[in-house]
């Protein structure tokens, strides 16, 4: 009976394994795995669906992403690349680096003088007294924390992870390569969360 149950178990994850094959590639021998194009574009929706000011959010077609952002009828595009993620127990610590300069854009004749002034007297540096608490910029990096329980995705990918472990991570043509401290497989992951947080629907076998 036992046996028969781990089988139907295996069966079990091998079955979930196949449905998520052409989202996550793990790299044989390599301490890394690599959420595709396709995972990146389906995580970039769900944010743009659940983030009110995120109007777009898409891959760039060489490196990183592409974010427009509107607040106050001002539109702000940011070229920005992941660089490193730090597992917390309780919060997650991320380093970002813009490629470019935020672009500002806005219909408003006074927000335009207002954008001119900021970028004349400030140099179009925004000051971190400006921004939230979990956000500081320092030359081209941003850095943020965030709650651990914000981000399902790391946890259902990473939990046998040791707390203070550091991901690295590139963001090359909208394919996301993440190095890890330790060799990662599928064993390694929560494949059901995965899909339900995924909105993925388990391919059948014909």
């Amino acid at each position: 009976m036992f046996g028969k149950i781990a089988a139907a178990f295996q069966e079990s994850r091998e079955f979930l394994k196949r449905s998520l094959e052409e989202y996550i590639i793990f790299s044989s021998g390599a301490k890394q795995l690599t959420l595709t194009k396709k995972m990146v574009l389906l995580l970039c929706q769900q944010a743009e669906s659940r983030v009110e000011q995120l109007k777009s959010l898409k891959p760039h077609s060489e490196e990183g992403l592409i974010a427009t952002i509107e607040y106050n009828k001002i539109q702000v595009k940011l070229h920005f690349t992941p660089e490193k993620i730090t597992l917390n127990e309780d919060y997650v610590e991320g380093e970002l680096r813009l490629l470019k300069p935020p672009e500002f854009d806005t219909e408003s004749i006074v927000y335009r003088y207002l954008i001119a002034g900021w970028k004349t007297f400030l140099g179009g540096k925004l000051p971190n007294e400006a921004l939230p608490k979990e956000v500081r910029i320092e030359n081209d990096k941003l850095y943020y924390t965030l709650a651990r329980n914000q981000l399902q995705l790391l946890d259902d990918l990473f939990y046998s992870l040791e707390n203070g472990s550091t991901l690295i991570t590139n963001l090359k043509q909208g394919n996301l390569t993440i190095e890890t401290s330790v060799a990662l497989s599928w064993n390694n992951i929560k494949l059901q969360n995965l899909l339900q947080l995924l909105n993925l629907k388990v391919k059948t076998e014909k």
